[in-house]
Order: C-alpha cells, then sequence, then structure tokens
C-alpha cells in the first residue's frame, strides 16, 4: 500500500495535475470579493479598461490621456480582453497574473525534468516558486511582475529547447518580444543571456547559428513594435516620458560617488525574504558557476546565466524591489532542487515527498475554505472605497472629477477611480481653498478623511452637506446642493465594478 501510494506520488502526470490545480485554487482562491490595492494594481487595471477605448489599441492611456508611455500595451490587450468575457471587475484585473502564474509552475517543473529527468527534483522545483510565498502573492495580484516573468520564462524554455529541436528557436524569439511588450527593456534578458549562452557554449557557429539569428530578429521585430508606433505618434514625448524617466535607468548618476553598497541590496532582501532556501539556492550557485567553468557542462551555463545576468544588472538599480527578480525565481528554484537532490538520500526524498504534497493542500484549504488574511493578496483590499464608489458614481456625470481635501494626488485616486469610474482632481490641502472653490462651484462633490471633514465641520457649521461616510471617507458636498443629491439606485447597479 505504502509502494504503491509512494508510486502514484512520484507519477509525472500525477505531479503535474496536481501543481497546475493546486496553483489554479491558490492564485485564483478568494478572488470574487476581495478587492484590487490601490497604486499599481488598480492603476494597471484602469489602463486595462481604457486600451480598447482610444484611437489606436498600441496608445496605453489612463484617465482618458495618451501621454502615460510608462508601459507596454500587452497585459493590458489581454486583461482587457478578459474584461470583455467576464466584464470590468477586481477578478478580471487579477486573472492573467494568476493563469501566468500557474503557467510559470508548470513551466519550471516541465524545464526541470527536460533538464535532469527527474520527477523529484521537478516536483520540488516547482514547490520552491511557490514556497514561500511572494511568487504566491504577487500571483494573485494585478501587477506586471508575473507576467514578465512568464514570458520571460517560456523564452527561455525555448531556448534550451532549440538546442535539440531549431523550430523552437521561433518561439523563443516570439516570447522575449513579447516580454517586452509587457515590460519594456527587462524584457530584452533572453536576448542578452541567449548571446552569452550560444558563445560560451558552441563559439561563433552557436552565436551564428540562423535558427538563432532568426529568433533574435523576430524578438526585436515583435518587441520594438510598440516603441516604433508611438515614436511615430508622439515623437520626441515618447523618448523623453519612457526611456529618459527614473524607474527606466539602471546605473544611476553618482554610482561611484554614493555609497556603493546599495548595489547588495537584492542579497538583504533575499536573506531577509527567501527562506528556508537561501543558503541552499547560494551553494547551488556557486556549485553551478563551478561546473559551467570548470566542466562547461551546459545545463549549469544555462541556468547559471539565467541567474546571475539579470540579478547583476539589476543590482545596479537603486528601486530593488525582489518581485521584479521573479523573471529569474524558476531558475532559482531548479538549482535549489538539483542541489538538494544531490544531498538527500533516497529515503529521505521519499519521506519529504508527501510532506510537500500535504504543505500544498493545506495552503490550498486555507485560502479556499477559510476567513483567514494574511498577505495582502488574503486580506479585503479597500473596502472603505468599494463602499464608497457607488455614491460618488450616482450623484456625479460620466467625466466629472471628484474633488480632493487632505488625500495625496494618487491615494485613493486609483481605487476609487477603477470602483466608481469617476477620477479625483489633485488635492487641496487648506481650508481656505477649499471654502473658496466650494463657494464658486457649489455643486461640486469631494473627498476628505473623516478626520478632515469633521474639523471642517466644526470650522464651518451649516456649510457642508455628508452625503457619505464611512471609517476612511467622508463624501460630503455644500449645504446648497442637498436637493440635487440622490441615494435612489432603482436604475443603477450595485457594485458598480466588483
Amino acid at each position: 500500500m505504502k509502494d504503491s501510494l509512494l508510486s502514484l506520488l512520484s507519477n509525472k502526470r500525477f505531479q503535474i495535475i496536481f501543481l497546475v490545480y493546486s496553483s489554479l485554487l491558490t492564485f485564483l482562491g478568494r478572488q470574487l470579493d476581495r478587492g484590487i490595492t490601490n497604486f499599481d494594481g488598480a492603476y494597471y487595471a484602469i489602463k486595462a479598461r481604457e486600451i480598447f477605448s482610444y484611437d489606436s489599441f498600441w496608445v496605453v492611456t489612463w484617465n482618458g490621456t495618451a501621454h502615460f508611455f510608462d508601459n507596454p500595451p500587452l497585459p493590458f490587450w489581454l486583461t482587457g480582453l478578459i474584461y470583455k468575457i467576464v466584464g470590468v471587475s477586481g477578478y478580471g484585473a487579477v486573472f492573467s497574473s494568476a493563469i501566468f502564474g500557474v503557467l510559470i509552475v508548470f513551466l519550471t517543473y516541465s524545464l526541470c525534468n527536460y533538464l535532469y529527468k527527474d520527477n523529484w527534483t521537478s516536483f520540488l522545483a516547482a514547490f520552491v516558486i511557490l514556497f514561500p510565498g511572494l511568487f504566491l502573492d504577487s500571483s494573485r495580484r494585478a501587477m506586471l511582475d508575473i507576467t514578465l516573468a512568464f514570458f520571460i520564462t517560456a523564452s527561455m524554455y525555448c531556448l534550451i529547447k532549440a538546442l535539440d529541436n531549431k523550430k523552437f528557436f521561433l518561439l523563443y524569439g516570439l516570447m522575449t518580444g513579447c516580454a517586452v511588450l509587457t515590460k519594456s527593456v527587462l524584457g530584452f534578458f533572453p536576448i542578452v543571456i541567449g548571446f552569452i549562452f550560444m558563445f560560451w557554449y558552441g563559439g561563433f557557429k552557436k552565436l551564428f547559428d540562423p535558427g538563432f539569428i532568426t529568433g533574435v530578429l523576430l524578438a526585436l521585430i515583435v518587441g520594438c513594435s510598440w516603441y516604433l508606433v508611438n515614436w511615430y505618434m508622439f515623437g520626441d514625448m515618447f523618448i523623453e516620458r519612457h526611456f529618459k524617466t527614473n524607474h527606466m535607468k539602471l546605473i544611476s548618476q553618482g554610482f561611484w560617488t554614493d555609497n556603493p553598497l546599495y548595489v547588495f541590496g537584492y542579497i538583504k532582501a533575499m536573506m531577509k525574504n527567501y527562506w528556508p532556501w537561501f543558503p541552499v539556492t547560494m551553494a547551488g550557485i556557486f556549485l553551478f558557476a563551478k561546473s559551467s567553468f570548470k566542466d562547461k557542462n551546459f545545463r549549469s551555463m544555462f541556468l547559471f546565466l539565467w541567474v546571475s545576468i539579470p540579478f547583476l544588472i539589476m543590482s545596479t538599480s537603486r528601486n530593488q524591489t525582489l518581485r521584479y527578480l521573479f523573471m529569474i525565481f524558476p531558475a532559482f528554484g531548479i538549482i535549489t532542487a538539483h542541489t538538494l537532490a544531490g544531498w538527500l538520500k533516497d529515503s529521505q526524498k521519499e519521506k519529504a515527498l508527501p510532506w510537500m504534497i500535504g504543505i500544498v493542500m493545506t495552503v490550498v484549504l486555507v485560502i479556499n475554505v477559510t476567513p483567514i488574511q494574511v498577505k495582502v493578496s488574503l486580506e479585503q483590499n479597500n473596502s472603505e472605497a468599494r463602499n464608497l464608489a457607488p455614491f460618488v458614481h450616482l450623484n456625479t456625470k460620466s467625466g466629472e472629477k471628484i474633488f480632493n481635501y487632505g488625500f495625496t494626488p494618487w491615494n485613493p485616486t486609483q481605487v476609487l477611480a477603477f470602483y466608481s469610474g469617476r477620477f479625483l482632481e489633485y488635492p487641496v490641502k487648506d481650508s481656505e481653498t477649499l471654502m473658496r472653490k466650494l463657494d464658486r462651484n457649489p455643486k461640486g462633490t469631494w473627498v476628505s478623511p473623516v478626520s478632515k471633514f469633521k474639523e471642517l465641520e466644526k470650522r464651518y457649521p451649516q456649510k457642508l452637506y455628508l452625503i457619505y461616510g464611512n471609517k476612511k471617507f467622508a463624501y460630503f458636498t455644500s449645504i446648497q446642493n442637498r436637493e440635487n443629491i440622490t441615494y435612489n439606485f432603482f436604475n443603477t447597479q450595485v457594485p458598480i465594478v466588483r
């Protein structure tokens, strides 16, 4: 009985089905009413809603403005298509990240199995991807990092398979081009890695392989298409606002004169967040480097370059956020798993496998059948703003902005705009300016923190009318506008956006 159970758990088909199904339940579980985060999540969700409303779907807009060049369009095409199918919703906003997260888990397993032909090592590699929860948490959020990680993982998978079947060079190029259309210059990493790997592995003969060069050219054509279209439409404005902004800079000014120790920021972040794998991963990278330089093992070369090139280049950036390295997490997983597999005995592996499966099943149950709230992706995000949104939508016209007193320019602008369809004006900071604006436009409506509204009521009694309030927000107007306020939702679907 024990042997038959172990045989089932070790079966490749069972492991793939288990990982894919468990990942789906993990990434999409409890998503229908969770809400999305205010900053990047809602910001990207709004862009996806607007992507098909402009004259050209190559132009990414925010609040109808075509001068937001920070993101290429591919993730917004995908999320926009999901909106067409399931409607605009927080669930639709996170759906593509969740699916790409599942596909990354599958590709990690498949790539490891292709390289090392070992089911236990492949399952552990996928397990390392899932835990700790950094990758899991981001796969449940409406961000771009998981989408980028998928296309880079897919391109690297196709690159290594192309050594045996040159048709995969075309897929390598296509996936790399999609990576560029997801997150601009970060998507070019597979080309950089590919050039170094092909030369290191096979010299100029491999480097100038017609199939590889064709794949690189396809990547450049697909990836640079957005650059060309936007440069043609907007000229130097596009160049300035995309390539010359701070978020596009790697090596910053004063790199050598300022404290250069910041280049170790990612190592510090991993020491803090990448447990229990961090020591094994570091040891594994050293062993793979040794195997690459000493034994010229092409598997070691491939994985070592995949990890080291993005890591070293990204470490020169001042903005070091660990999720930016998700593109190398599959390689981390394979290196860690292969290293551990070499250290453990077969009996220890047999004992560890049921524990890994049990941990995955436990996480699936916690997410799907319990109310436990841990991490951002399991919490109820912005429930106060979502409750406010219908009142804002009902009492304003399409295109009308809400006045902002006491909040920042970006918070809660993004989430309120996503759930209500109305954007906030630039914030007013003092009460005198507020009252002057209110006198000039008594029909305007305002949003402020509750504490700020209470101060206004004391200072200006009988001047303001509270339309709606909760623990975080006060939505109000002038007392003169009271008769125009409505609470009649008979002809309005609630919630406006789920």
